[in-house]
């Protein structure tokens, strides 16, 4: 299975989970626009600082996308 098909929250979380830093994640979410058209964005914070923050028509598209992003600044800074 390719991980572009598993949720980026997950393939995150199962990251920090092997490193013992599960609990070092929070996500932060906000929605623009009109609620029948909604652009939001999220945030995803290590140690309280952001390493991935995306937007998108949905919440958990704008999640995925910004899980990826510091999915893939971790693997830089603290390896596979």
């Amino acid at each position: 299975m390719e991980n572009q098909h598993i949720d980026g929250s997950v393939l995150l979380n199962n990251y920090l989970q092997a490193k013992n830093r599960l609990n070092a994640l929070n996500y932060e979410a906000y929605m623009e626009g009109p609620r029948n058209a909604p652009t939001w964005t999220v945030r995803a914070k290590i140690d309280g600082v952001v390493r991935g923050s995306a937007c998108g028509k949905q919440r958990h598209i704008a999640r995925d996308l910004a899980a990826r992003q510091a999915l893939n600044f971790l693997i830089t800074v603290w390896g596979p």
